[in-house]
This record gives C-alpha cells, sequence and structure tokens, in this order.
C-alpha cells in the first residue's frame, strides 16, 4: 500500500446552516458546487460536514479529538476569530492547560505554538504555520 495523504475529513454538526456559515464565510473555504456538505476542495484537504446523529449530551468533549488547518499567519487566524466573535486559545502537548487568546498583540507562545478555537457544533480547529511553535523545525522531506 502506498499513502498518498489524507482525503478528507468528517465532522458532527447540529445545524449545518451555521457550521457552513463557520468554514466558509468565517475561514473561508470553498463550497463544492454541487456537494454542499463538502468544503475546501482544491484547498487541502476537503472538510465534510456530516449531520450528528448522537445526542450531544451523549458525545464527550476530547479537545484530543480535532483536526488542523495549515495557515500562512497565526496573527491573521486571532484577527479574523476574534473578529467574529470566536474565542482562541492555545493549549499545551497534553491539551490540559489552555490559555485564552484575546489579542493579536498577544505573544502567541504558549503549549505547542498552535491555535485552537471550538466551531459553533464544540468541534475543535487547530491553526498551525509551519516554522512556528512546534512545527519550527519541521522537514516534511
Amino acid at each position: 500500500m502506498h499513502f498518498r495523504g489524507i482525503q478528507h475529513v468528517s465532522i458532527p454538526v447540529k445545524d449545518f446552516t451555521r457550521a457552513r456559515h463557520f468554514y466558509c464565510d468565517v475561514l473561508g473555504l470553498e463550497p463544492h458546487p454541487e456537494k454542499s456538505n463538502w468544503l475546501g476542495i482544491g484547498q487541502g484537504c476537503p472538510v465534510h460536514l456530516m449531520e450528528q446523529t448522537i445526542a450531544p449530551a451523549e458525545l464527550p468533549h476530547e479537545p484530543a479529538r480535532h483536526f488542523a488547518l495549515q495557515v500562512s499567519r497565526l496573527e491573521d487566524v486571532v484577527a479574523l476569530l476574534l473578529r467574529n466573535g470566536f474565542k482562541p486559545f492555545q493549549s499545551d502537548v497534553q491539551q490540559r492547560k489552555h490559555c485564552p487568546v484575546r489579542s493579536i498583540e498577544q505573544p502567541l507562545d504558549f503549549g505547542i505554538g498552535t491555535i485552537f478555537v471550538e466551531d459553533p457544533d464544540d468541534n475543535i480547529v487547530e491553526f498551525i504555520e509551519m516554522g512556528r511553535g512546534i512545527f519550527a523545525e519541521y522537514d516534511p522531506s
């Protein structure tokens, strides 16, 4: 078998319209022209929005369960999230200690040096800037 990469990630959503607004209008993922629940095709690893079938109370909130989007600058992500009323945070490796990010002037060097946010359905999205934080020395070759 030859592994070629991750084809897509799937996330549960309670309200498709609200989720699509977050991922398309706020984060800028492009919707598929024919499949409205597929976002970001051609932008890397697509996000597949799936209607949630388990009651929210039955789902454990587990910070280690997340997906990551690679971005050019973490400061741009922080500004975008704050401007849209979201609460970005940083985390340590164990996902036990969090540091809220309240300003674009705040140093983004806590924990692993990436940014996290909960989407409107409590899914956790991580934003990574290559060459920074735990990815400072990352060499994909």
